[in-house]
């Protein structure tokens, strides 16, 4: 295992720009530092003028109280000497205003420029004729005592803040109202003054956290760059390099569990390759071949024995052998719809091959890839094929209409029936037979012809009550040798269906013989007959040994045969493969339910006749 030197660390920190988190944190510092700097400096303004508002009216409310006892005292009028002095002695204008609403005071380079009073040099003389003026006048010449506002005053021509009181006689009497004011434009400038030397004081500090912050940036990032150098090596596959970090904050615990898992990660992948290299080997050893492509097409594994069966040397996605090509457009198409399938051909060698393809998903369910698996299947076909020859040849159902000539053979023989009608009757039956029995050789020798499709059976309406009847009579002589009770059920008001007569009691003889090989004695056989929907469903129940659910899967097959040990009878297996052909063939369906030691129910279904059927 490596470790990461610190020079990349250094060199990123020589190279904050490089460092998306770095310029993020620098401007994150800054944004805040910026936010809280204008924030201080507005509220501060604000805070700092309405401070400064009410503290001048109430330092010139309590001036003009002062004033106002000195005028009382000292004369019963004003003149421009007294008033320029207790205007430095207060520190504010003073405006004068008798009990005429005419304002006196000394002009100022602010106020309105009016031409002096002859009378009295020096001053300015104003009639109130402002409403709002005029009603501050009034509450003051009203004996208003407290009367301090911030407000924008005509005859000024300017917003003030000021505080009035009345001027009394010796006698106590209220002569004139006193106006103590200072400029709010003045008031602000005091205000804006402060804030300003507020405000370089927060963008010192500002500067000061900057430098701080860039630090701090670096302190942050370096450790996260050299831990990201590390992460882009293991992606690389240099697995178990780790990188050594002197923290014990988040910073050093992420770069332990980093180290860590670049440890488990090399042993992970050295385990899997090895696992690999052991599922190659058992892959190789096997008969079978097997091919495996990502979602591209791009071969995953292929062993030695898919080669040899595909007649390649190596593997070629794109041949333009039969077999190799076939099979790719068969894992391709595995992969486009989603579903398991199954070919054969033949190859250049004149084997068979059989390949079998299924789709394989990832950890989701999205499809990532297929393979196939191929085997030789050479022997297998030419053992079936025998088999075909053999049905072609030898049939289980030769026994079928045998076994019916027997049932009215043997009465004969024992004397059993001794007039002439009955006798009749089974000569007839015994006729027949044999002429089914004719029949049914021509048609077993069709039997793959039957099982490829190639011959068609017509289809007819019909009555079924009849054909389930002579079906029971068929082989009610036999029933009656095994002392097994055999009739038929089915409604009166069975609708006709569409089939075929011999076919239909074909099928009903062979489930019927197969009935009476596993029924024991005392037992009972029911053919029935019942409508269900748009079809009629016939079949056969006993009350046997029924199928074991080991055998169920298989009965259909060809020579499959149960247990012996259960049957009455042998037989060459083919009798309920048959069934389901011509059941199949008359568009129809077959079917069995079963439970060990409680029989067994065969069912296959007919079409109703078309004539038969209700209208919409």
């Amino acid at each position: 295992m490596k470790g990461v030197k610190g020079q990349s660390g250094r060199d990123d920190a020589l190279h904050p720009h490089r460092s998306s988190i770095f310029i993020k944190l620098l401007a994150g510092y800054l944004a805040l530092s910026i936010a809280v700097t204008v924030l201080a400096t507005l509220t501060s303004y604000l805070l700092l003028r309405r401070y400064a508002v009410d503290s001048t009216a109430h330092e010139l409310l309590d001036k003009a109280h002062v004033v106002a006892n000195l005028l009382s005292q000292t004369t019963d009028d004003i003149d421009y000497d007294s008033v320029r002095s207790l205007e430095a002695l207060s520190e504010s204008q003073i405006i004068y205003i008798n009990d005429m609403y005419i304002a006196r005071h000394i002009p100022h380079d602010s106020a309105p420029v009016n031409r002096p009073s002859p009378d009295e040099p020096g001053f300015e003389r104003t009639l109130i004729a402002d409403t709002v003026d005029r009603s501050m006048a009034e509450n003051i010449l009203g004996g208003a005592t407290g009367e301090t506002d911030v407000r924008y005053v005509a005859m000024l021509d300017c917003r003030i803040v000021f505080a009035g009181a009345p001027v009394r006689n010796a006698d106590g009497e209220i002569t004139g109202a006193l106006l103590l004011y200072r400029r709010l434009d003045e008031i602000r400038g005091v205000a804006i003054s402060t804030v300003l030397v507020l405000a370089i004081s927060l963008a010192a500090s500002v500067l000061i956290s900057m430098l701080w912050a860039y630090i701090m940036s670096l302190r942050i990032t370096d450790p996260l760059n050299r831990l990201n150098r590390t992460a882009r090596h293991i992606a690389q596959g240099h697995y178990g390099e780790v990188t050594h970090l002197n923290q014990d904050d988040e910073i050093g615990q992420l770069g332990h569990t980093l180290n860590d898992l670049s440890r488990r990660l090399g042993q992970t992948i050295f385990d899997l390759q090895n696992e690999k290299a052991k599922l190659e080997q058992i892959l190789s050893g096997i008969g079978e071949g097997i091919v495996a492509v990502d979602q591209s097409g791009s071969i995953l594994h292929h062993n030695a024995a898919a080669l040899e069966l595909l007649g390649l040397t190596a593997w070629q996605a794109r041949a333009e052998e039969e077999g190799p090509r076939r099979l790719t457009d068969m894992l391709f198409a595995a992969m486009a719809n989603g579903q398991r399938a199954e070919s054969r051909w033949t190859s250049p060698e004149n084997r068979c091959i059989k390949a079998v393809v299924w789709p394989f998903t990832g950890a989701g369910t999205k499809i990532i890839g297929a393979v196939a698996l191929l085997s030789d299947v050479s022997e297998a076909e030419r053992l079936e094929q025998l088999r075909r020859d053999y049905v072609a040849n030898v049939s289980h159902e030769l026994r079928t209409p045998l076994t019916g000539i027997r049932g009215m053979v043997e009465p004969l023989m024992d004397g059993v029936i001794d007039t002439e009608p009955e006798k009749m009757e089974c000569y007839r039956i015994i006729y027949q037979e044999t002429m089914r029995l004719e029949k049914l050789i021509g048609e077993m020798l069709d039997m793959s012809r039957l099982q490829s499709g190639r011959i068609e059976i017509e289809l007819e309406p019909l009555a079924l009550p009849g054909i389930l009847e002579g079906a029971v009579r068929r082989l009610c002589k036999q029933a009656e040798s095994c002392h097994i009770a055999l009739h038929c059920e089915y409604p009166e008001n069975l609708p006709p269906v569409m089939g075929n007569e011999d076919r239909i009691m074909q099928v009903l003889i062979i489930l019927m013989d197969n009935a009476l090989s596993f029924t024991p004695e005392g037992g009972e056989i029911v053919v029935f007959a019942r409508a269900e929907g748009d079809h009629v469903a016939v079949g056969v129940h006993d009350n046997g040994a029924g199928i074991s659910p080991t055998d169920l899967p298989y009965i259909w097959e060809r020579f499959y045969k149960a247990d012996k040990s259960r049957m009455r009878t042998t037989g060459t297996g083919l009798g309920l493969s048959i069934a389901k052909l011509v059941c199949e063939h008359m568009k129809g369906t077959i079917g069995v339910q079963s439970e060990v030691g409680k029989g067994a129910t065969f069912t296959f279904t007919l079409e109703i006749a078309p004539d038969a059927l209700p209208e919409p």
